[in-house]
């Protein structure tokens, strides 16, 4: 759906770029921000009253501010693979909600398109930078604790990205490193990398210095900016995916001051290094002819007690907004993200739009951009939403139903026109790579999480999920169940 006064997009005329300026206007620059666990109202121009975050308010200033985007996933790997691949990651072999543990391999087939690699076929210089989280390297018989010493291969530079600097999953896990193209830094010489003790005990042995958590923002940073420094001599995609805001909760020391602590204070980072960024595309003329698409993973996390998230919350931040759930949840505030999308001239500044998207989208809205054909094995979940980034007004919006997954990959909701359905089906997860890790999410799942029956919402009207309508539209409850099992016998939601 669209909101009333929808305005038509209005193509601007660009200025002349510097020499050294890329793209042009059918070839643009790309710069996608994954922010981490950031809730629908955890910045300002989504909501987040009391909090100071100019850069993103900028940005949907300058741009157009989606109402109903949706994670395909809760959780971080699912929403991850969805991106990369335009492909839901319950058609792999990694059907948990949960996704991929730190020392899993490539959870990405050899040969499928990707954002890197579509970007490849115009000639781009591209760059991964930041949280990884899709899998490294190959199912080995080497022992995990060692296998840290190989090369991570298979990982970004496989699928299509020039260069990669980041961590394998998150600041709190195993190793303790950071990677640089396919290899740890840092190396001690003559010492193996290893990982040593187990859960909270764990460390890592072999690397030194090891990672400072409240440096690790800033440091990804530095390096996507001295990345585009040196690559923005050509059409260029960079991938940035930043550790704000999961936890641990770490902002740098010069992030003090938020009403909410250190939450708050660790959104302010975040918001602060995408002004950096921003910086650098109007420093060097790039502004006008770069996409700058903002986003989050998943919801936020409201924690337990005494945690940062918790008191942020107890003291006036609404972290997803009204929404219900967070991160984990089956609930709108887990899937429906804060997401912003910016091209001078293209898509019209300061403008919002209600149309449903999804983040698998990216891959073939981009490839439309770009005039590249998508090949029929691939994106199989991705839609052309260029007319819902375009404002192009009539006609009927490009995606209406969208299929959520989550938690622990046994509970499916599909989100079509202004209704969630939740699925009630004793459908156990699977995971190919981790047996001993699903067999007790399957326990959490059929004892905690299990939806007791259907469920039917009209989240416009009801946002917080509070009434539910399945019992007088059992016609809308067939028709998403009829979708659900389409998908999964057709093994793609796009069209062929």
């Amino acid at each position: 759906m669209r909101i009333l006064g929808l305005i038509a997009a209005v193509c601007l005329s660009i200025g002349p770029a510097s020499a050294k300026a890329a793209g042009t206007p059918d070839e643009p620059n790309i710069v996608i921000i994954l922010s981490d666990d950031l809730g629908w109202g955890s910045i300002a121009s989504f909501g987040g009253a009391g909090l100071t975050t100019p850069a993103t308010d900028r940005l949907a200033k300058e741009g157009r501010r989606f109402t109903f985007a949706y994670a395909p996933g809760s959780v971080c790997s699912p929403t991850r693979y969805g991106i990369m691949t335009g492909r839901y990651i319950w058609r792999t072999p990694v059907n948990n909600g949960f996704g991929l543990g730190d020392a899993d391999p490539l959870l990405i087939e050899k040969g499928r398109i990707t954002l890197g690699s579509l970007a490849k076929m115009k000639g781009y210089n591209t760059a991964v930078i930041g949280k990884w989280h899709i899998g490294l390297g190959v199912p080995t018989t080497i022992p995990k604790q060692l296998r840290w010493d190989a090369p991570l291969d298979p990982g970004p530079l496989a699928v299509g990205f020039d260069y990669f600097f980041g961590i394998a999953a998150n600041v709190g896990n195993q190793p303790d490193a950071y990677i640089e193209q396919d290899m740890l830094i840092d190396r001690v010489p003559g010492m193996h990398v290893t990982i040593e003790g187990k859960g909270n005990d764990a460390h890592t042995v072999g690397i030194k210095p090891l990672r400072v958590p409240d440096q690790v923002m800033g440091m990804l940073t530095d390096k996507a900016l001295a990345w585009l420094d040196k690559n923005h001599d050509k059409p260029f995609l960079l991938y940035f995916a930043p550790n704000a805001v999961h936890a641990p909760i770490t902002p740098s020391a010069k992030f003090t001051g938020s009403k909410f602590g250190k939450y708050g204070d660790f959104i302010q980072e975040l918001d602060a290094d995408v002004q950096r960024l921003l910086d650098f595309l109007d420093k060097n003329n790039l502004t006008d002819n770069t996409i700058v698409i903002f986003t989050s993973d998943n919801g936020g996390v409201i924690g337990g007690k005494g945690s940062d998230e918790l008191l942020a919350a107890q003291g006036g931040l609404k972290i997803n907004g009204d929404l219900k759930g967070g991160k984990h949840s089956i609930w709108e505030g887990g899937f429906r993200e804060p997401f912003i999308v910016r091209w001078p001239g293209k898509v019209p500044a300061g403008t919002v739009c209600n149309d449903t998207v999804c983040h698998t989208d990216l891959l073939a809205t981009l490839a439309s951009i770009l005039d590249v054909k998508l090949p029929e094995n691939g994106a199989e979940d991705s839609f052309d939403v260029s007319a819902s980034w375009f404002g192009t007004e009539g006609g009927t919006p490009p995606r209406d139903t969208v299929i959520l997954h989550s938690p622990q990959g046994c509970t499916y909701a599909v989100r079509k026109g202004p209704w969630k359905f939740i699925e009630n089906e004793d459908r156990p997860p699977y995971n190919a790579m981790n047996d001993t890790y699903i067999k007790k999410s399957i326990d959490l799942w059929r004892t905690k999480l299990k939806p007791p029956k259907d469920q039917l919402y009209n989240v416009v009207t009801d946002p917080s999920e509070t009434t539910d309508v399945a019992a007088a539209h059992e016609d809308i409850v067939q028709q998403c169940r009829e979708i659900l099992k389409e998908a999964r016998e057709k093994g793609r939601t796009r069209a062929e």
